[in-house]
């Protein structure tokens, strides 16, 4: 989703609060996809350590840095 904004148009109060609404209805299914992705992983990695396997978190994982989740 991405907020269209023409040049030289004022954003009016009832615009405002639309598109808010909206980034926060789709703040909300973000998160529960971070959630059920999360979830997700701690299933494959016990099934990784259940079958026998070897599991190493990474400590310098970068990516993650770029969303500020890591922290």
């Amino acid at each position: 989703m991405y907020m269209v904004i023409k040049v030289g148009v004022i954003m009016d109060r009832q615009f405002y609060k639309e598109e808010l609404g909206n980034m926060i209805a789709e703040n909300a299914k973000l998160k529960q996809q971070v959630l059920d992705l999360t979830l997700e992983n701690a299933e494959l990695k016990d099934k990784v350590l259940d079958l026998g396997g070897e599991y190493e978190e990474a400590e310098d994982d970068r990516q993650l840095d770029l969303f500020n989740v890591s922290k």
